[in-house]
């Protein structure tokens, strides 16, 4: 390229380049749409998050799977994957019983009461929850059926929380399928050379010791309706990524252990550390848990209170909209930017900041420029001179590109959002330094500047699931 100039300084090569070509070329990029183009990749992707079993609604620390699964979903499609989502739904085994068994002894109308009272004592209710354990593993066709009626609407309440998040699934797969259909007979057939017998139970061997297949009774256990699951997957997509908690390594050490003798190819791991408040690591199994439903709240609240500090020209209903908006989004990017391996400590006052690595100071700095563009009218005349702060901002926007294929090919959706809170950042400096509106010299390249900065950030917003007001 002509507008490139390279030159040797002895073990280094300068680049220069012609900013105002650049410039330009960045604008006529993006206006076009190439920008944000991806274009359509003959690669299928599925992934598998949350999976939570029905017995409670998510707390906290699996809506961090959630929210991972569902904002990689978004960028490896923007990428241009055919991507699916799909929740793995566990109908069988220990917890998923014990509340089958509650709620036929306390009610299904509050299920999660029930499902303590159990949980509590499980030793007293040790026979019943193995004799529904068996009816389940060994197949039994009415017994699974009836069941299934009652846990689609326990997870039918579980996923209502992720509905306000604005995440949803393509396909839901239930466990019990694999044991119906005969996948797990394939499964012993195919490792019938390395099986071994241990009074009646079978395993094999691997480096992490044996792995038991089949109990004595005759009954699959989890492991083996899992390998039958991942086999189902990797039949229908090119890659099958499956969002673990870092709990669940030696699980997937042992799978791909698996995979591997059966060369089976195509099975990705993201791999995620947990996430506290001040009560310390929180399980559905103990009674001092955070439900996600109580955080969205909480985080609409709190929002509710920062907007009226800083408006009180809004009525009721624009303030519940734009509450809702801030707070699901506060969640949502307070979850991500963090690398998946890193813990987070939830922190409210961090999570709505509006002058920080906050989703409500990246929507600030969208309704900003909402509001420039609201008030732009189409002019004759334009000044292709740039200053710095204009070409300081187009060149964080020429990093869109790279920054998805990044975030894609290595599974780091955090990666965006680092790059939303440098776009917001660099477009408050821009603000701050180029009046846009009175100054007729460089009015129309400066509003051509802003529209594009709003569409990156509409796609990073997309991405991210953060939900853009003009009226913030």
């Amino acid at each position: 390229d002509s507008n490139v100039k390279f030159s040797l300084s002895g073990k280094f090569v300068n680049v220069k380049y012609d900013n105002l070509a650049f410039s330009r070329a960045v604008i006529d990029s993006a206006m076009s749409g190439a920008l944000f183009d991806f274009g359509r990749k003959q690669k299928s992707v599925l992934i598998e998050h949350t999976s939570s079993n029905p017995n409670a609604p998510l707390h906290v620390g699996r809506a961090r799977n959630s929210i991972i699964g569902d904002t990689l979903s978004r960028i490896l499609g923007k990428f241009g994957y055919d991507v699916k989502r799909e929740y793995y739904v566990n109908d069988i085994g220990t917890q998923v019983e014990a509340l089958l068994l509650a709620t036929e002894l306390f009610g299904d109308e509050n299920y999660t009461e029930s499902y303590r009272k159990i949980s509590e004592n499980m030793k007293k209710y040790e026979t019943e929850i193995e004799e529904y354990m068996k009816r389940a593993e060994s197949g039994d066709l009415d017994f699974l059926q009836k069941s299934r009626k009652k846990l689609e609407v326990y997870l039918e309440d579980l996923l209502t929380d992720l509905y306000k998040l604005d995440i949803r699934f393509d396909n839901f797969v239930w466990e019990s399928e694999f044991i119906l259909d005969g996948s797990v007979n394939k499964v012993m057939e195919m490792l019938s050379p390395v099986i071994k017998d241990d009074n009646g139970a079978k395993y094999i061997d691997s480096p992490d010791g044996k792995i038991y297949l089949v109990r004595s009774n005759g009954t699959s256990v989890y492991f083996t309706r899992d390998v039958a699951y991942h086999l189902s997957k990797v039949k229908k997509y090119d890659t099958s990524i499956d969002v673990l908690g870092e709990d669940h390594k030696n699980h997937f050490r042992k799978l791909m252990f698996v995979m591997d003798f059966m060369n089976v190819k195509g099975i990705d791991p993201v791999f995620y550390s947990f996430i506290t408040l001040k009560e310390g690591k929180m399980s559905t199994r103990r009674g001092n848990v955070v439900y996600l439903r109580e955080l969205i709240q909480e985080a609409v609240n709190n929002a509710r209170e920062e907007i009226m500090k800083r408006r009180n020209d809004l009525d009721g209903s624009q303030l519940e909209e734009i509450a809702e908006k801030i707070g699901i989004s506060a969640v949502r990017y307070n979850i991500i930017k963090y690398s998946p391996e890193k813990p987070i400590t939830f922190d409210w006052q961090e999570a709505l900041n509006f002058e920080g690595d906050a989703a409500p100071f990246i929507m600030y700095s969208y309704a900003r420029a909402k509001s420039i563009l609201s008030k732009a009218e189409k002019t004759m005349e334009v000044n292709w001179n740039f200053v710095d702060s204009e070409s300081s901002l187009l060149r964080v926007i020429a990093l869109y590109p790279e920054v998805v294929e990044d975030a894609a090919n290595h599974y780091r959706p955090d990666k965006i959002a680092k790059y939303a809170f440098e776009l917001a950042s660099m477009f408050n400096q821009f603000y701050r330094d180029c009046p846009v509106i009175g100054d007729i010299d460089n009015y129309q390249k400066r509003v051509e500047i802003v529209r594009i900065a709003v569409r990156t950030m509409e796609q990073i917003f997309y991405m991210l699931g953060i939900k853009p007001s003009d009226k913030i």
